[in-house]
């Protein structure tokens, strides 16, 4: 909304975008192979929603057309030699199964840990405003919800990124808590040779 109301992506960065559709896509696989319809639905929304946000970043990109038909490019050529070795190579579908699994584990954890690179930002500010707290509530409950869809169904590939969510939505909470969403100066006190000027500063 933000990108089609000022006509441009100003300094909002493609790559997330790119990378939580491979995500998806990862997870669609992962759900198709264990025959879960739970997984391949939410992530089926979850790529083509990732999937309109990347044609809304192209309309309105000015100078990076070609960088970002570029990435897209490679990620699905990836995508699509990946998974073809891993069908050729890897003729067991249990051994297919953790495989694939393993990557979408590790590229999820690698997408919840990616916000904490804010952390060095807020600290340096002491302000949380360049972070989302609508983002961050909602990450934890996803996070929340996903664990214990995970418990139920006793997946370990669906629980420990799930945890990190949770963990990582924990860190941002605290920083919520420690800083203000707006830096606080320090204003030093003026110094006057009349005493008792400033003493109901």
């Amino acid at each position: 909304m933000q990108m089609i109301r000022h006509r441009s992506t100003k300094n909002i960065p493609f790559l997330p975008y790119l990378m939580t559709n491979v995500n998806n896509v990862a997870w669609i696989a992962y759900g198709n192979l264990t025959n879960n319809f739970t997984v391949i639905f939410v992530n089926a929304v979850g790529s083509a929603l990732q999937t309109l946000y990347m044609i809304v970043y192209f309309i309105y990109a000015m100078h990076d057309k070609v960088l970002i038909t570029k990435q897209s490019g490679c990620c699905l050529l990836i995508l699509t030699c990946g998974w073809y070795v891993l069908k050729t190579l890897i003729l067991d579908v249990g051994t297919l199964t953790y495989v694939l699994g393993t990557i979408s584990c590790v590229m999820t954890i690698l997408m919840f840990a990616s916000p904490l690179a804010e952390i060095g930002t807020v600290i340096r500010t002491r302000s949380t405003a360049t972070i989302s707290f609508p983002l961050t509530v909602t990450s934890f409950l996803c996070g929340a919800v996903w664990v214990g869809f995970g418990l139920l169904i006793k997946d370990s590939f669906v629980i420990i990124p799930n945890c990190a969510g949770i963990m990582t939505g924990l860190l941002r909470f605290y920083l919520f808590a420690r800083f203000p969403s707006t830096p606080t100066t320090y204003m030093p006190m003026p110094k006057s040779s009349k005493p008792g000027k400033y003493e109901n500063v």
